[in-house]
C-alpha cells in the first residue's frame, strides 16, 4: 500500500526539463568577444598602403607606381602636331644619398639601382614625353650637374705640346707630345735603355706604330711608380691621349689597337687568415 501511494506522488509531480546552465554561459561569453573584437577591426583606422606592413613600404609604393605609369603608357606614341622640345634632354638621376633625403627614407645601393632603372625606363619612352611621366621624373633629375659642367677639350699649349696622363696598376706616366723627329725619353733617358724587355718597349711605341707617327712626334715621359710592365702601359696611355690632342681622327685606329681603354685590373689585396689573396693556408688535422 505504502509503495503504491509513493508511485502515485511522483506521477502527480510537474515534468521538469533539465536544461545545462554552464554551455549556454560559455557560448555566450564568447559570443560577446567576437562582437567585441569585430567592433574594434570595424573602427581601426586601415594604412592607405597596401605594402605598408613591409620593410620600407615607400620604396615599394615607389617601384609599384612606376611600374604602373610604364605599363600604362608603353605604347605612347606622340603626336605629330606636338613640337618635341626635350630631344637634347640627357637624363641623370639624383645619388643615393639626394635620393634618400628626398624620399625621406634610407636606401642601399642596390635599391637605388633599381630606382634608377625604373626612372631610365620610363625616360626611354618616344619623345616628348606624356605629361605624367615628365611630372614624376621632374624631381629626381640631377640638374644641377648639367648646369655646372662645362665640358673641356684639351688643347695644345702655347709651345705647341699635347700632354696627357697614363695610369696603369700603381703606375702615372704624364706625357708631353710634340712634333718632332721620333725620340721618346722616359725619365730623360731613352726607351730602348729605360726599358730592357723587347715586350715593354713594344707597349710604349705601340700607339705610333699603329697610327704610322713613329718619325713625327717627339715624348717626353716622366713615369713613377710601380714595375716595368705598370710603367710600359701606362706610358702607352698616356702617349695615345695625346695623339688624340694632335688629331681626334686617330680614335678609331687607337680604340681598335686597344691603346686608349684604361685597364682597371689592380693585384687583388691579401685576406685574413689567408696565405695570399686567394690562397688559403695548408689544412692540418691535427
Amino acid at each position: 500500500m505504502a509503495s503504491l501511494l509513493r508511485r502515485s506522488a511522483v506521477s502527480l509531480l510537474p515534468k521538469l526539463r533539465l536544461v545545462p546552465v554552464a554551455p549556454v554561459l560559455g557560448r555566450r561569453f564568447i559570443s560577446t568577444q567576437i562582437s567585441a573584437t569585430e567592433d574594434i577591426l570595424q573602427y581601426r583606422e586601415k594604412p592607405d598602403s597596401l605594402s605598408y606592413f613591409t620593410g620600407n613600404y615607400k620604396y615599394n609604393d615607389l617601384l609599384i607606381e612606376l611600374d604602373a605609369l610604364y605599363k600604362q603608357y608603353e605604347h605612347w606614341k606622340p603626336t605629330d602636331g606636338v613640337e618635341d622640345t626635350t630631344t637634347d634632354v640627357t637624363y641623370s638621376w639624383k645619388l643615393r644619398d639626394k635620393m634618400s633625403e628626398l624620399l625621406s627614407i634610407p636606401l642601399t645601393t642596390s635599391q637605388w639601382r633599381k630606382i634608377t632603372s625604373h626612372l631610365s625606363t620610363l625616360a626611354s619612352l618616344p619623345r616628348p614625353l606624356p605629361p605624367a611621366v615628365e611630372k614624376i621624373l621632374a624631381p629626381y633629375q640631377r640638374i644641377e650637374a648639367h648646369n655646372n659642367t662645362e665640358i673641356k677639350s684639351r688643347t695644345l699649349d702655347e709651345l705647341g705640346r699635347a700632354y696627357a696622363v697614363g695610369r696603369r696598376k700603381e703606375s702615372s706616366a704624364r706625357c708631353y707630345l710634340v712634333e718632332g723627329e721620333g725620340k721618346v725619353l722616359v725619365n730623360g733617358i731613352e726607351v730602348s735603355q729605360y726599358f730592357q724587355r723587347s715586350t715593354d718597349r713594344h707597349e710604349v711605341m705601340l700607339p705610333l706604330e699603329v697610327t704610322e707617327n713613329t718619325d713625327k712626334y717627339n715624348a717626353w715621359v716622366l713615369v713613377t711608380g710601380g714595375g716595368s710592365t705598370g710603367q710600359a702601359q701606362a706610358i702607352k696611355l698616356g702617349i695615345a691621349r695625346a695623339l688624340l690632342i694632335h688629331d681626334q681622327e686617330l680614335k678609331p685606329v687607337l680604340r681598335k689597337a686597344g691603346c686608349i681603354t684604361r685597364d682597371p685590373r689592380v693585384v687583388e689585396r691579401k685576406k685574413e687568415g689567408q696565405r695570399k689573396a686567394r690562397a688559403k693556408y695548408t689544412w692540418v688535422k691535427r
